[in-house]
C-alpha cells in the first residue's frame, strides 16, 4: 500500500528524476494542463483541490514510511502539481486559459517555488519542519506559490495585451 503512496507522491516517478524534481513535477502537471485546456473554471478549482487533498494524504503516509528522515524530501512532487493547478484554476476564473496563461503560470510558478518569497518561506518553515505538520507544510508552500503565480500571470497578461 505505502509504494502506492510514494507514487502518487512523487507524481507517478517524476519526482525520481535525476536533476530539478520540482521542475518535473509541475512539466507533469503542464502538460496535464494542455490537455484539459478548456475546462470551467469550476473544473479548474475541483481538479486543484483534489490534487491538493490527495497530495496531503499521499505526502503524510509517504513521510510516515520514511520516519520523518527528511520532512521535505525533493521526490515528493505532488505539491507542484497542485500548486500549478491551483495557479491555473485562479486565473481561469478571470481570463479564459490558453497556453499562453499556462506557459506564464509555470515560469512564475517555478519562480516562486524555488525563490519562496514571504510567507512562503514562513509557510515552508513553519509548517515543513515539524513532523506533525510537515504534509500540510508541503502542500501549503506549492498552494501559495500557485496563487503568486497566478496573480503575476494575470497582471502580465493585462499589462502587455
Amino acid at each position: 500500500m505505502i509504494p502506492a503512496f510514494n507514487l502518487i507522491a512523487s507524481s507517478f516517478g517524476l519526482g525520481k528524476l535525476p536533476w530539478f524534481p520540482g521542475t518535473w513535477g509541475t512539466l507533469g502537471a503542464f502538460f496535464i494542463s494542455l490537455f484539459i485546456l478548456q475546462q470551467s473554471c469550476f473544473s479548474w478549482f475541483i481538479l486543484s483541490l483534489v490534487t491538493t487533498i490527495i497530495g496531503f494524504f499521499a505526502s503524510e503516509f509517504s513521510l510516515k514510511a520514511e520516519s520523518y528522515n527528511n520532512t521535505d524530501p525533493s521526490w515528493i512532487v505532488i505539491d507542484e502539481v497542485a500548486g500549478y493547478f491551483w495557479a491555473v484554476a485562479l486565473i481561469s476564473f478571470v481570463r479564459p486559459i490558453d497556453v499562453v496563461q499556462l506557459t506564464l503560470a509555470f515560469i512564475f510558478f517555478r519562480i516562486f517555488d524555488i525563490t519562496k518569497p514571504w510567507p512562503i518561506s514562513w509557510v515552508d518553515k513553519a509548517l515543513a519542519q515539524s513532523h506533525k505538520t510537515a504534509a500540510l507544510g508541503i502542500m501549503l508552500d506549492d498552494v501559495l506559490a500557485g496563487i503568486f503565480a497566478a496573480l503575476f500571470t494575470i497582471f502580465t497578461c493585462y499589462a502587455f495585451k
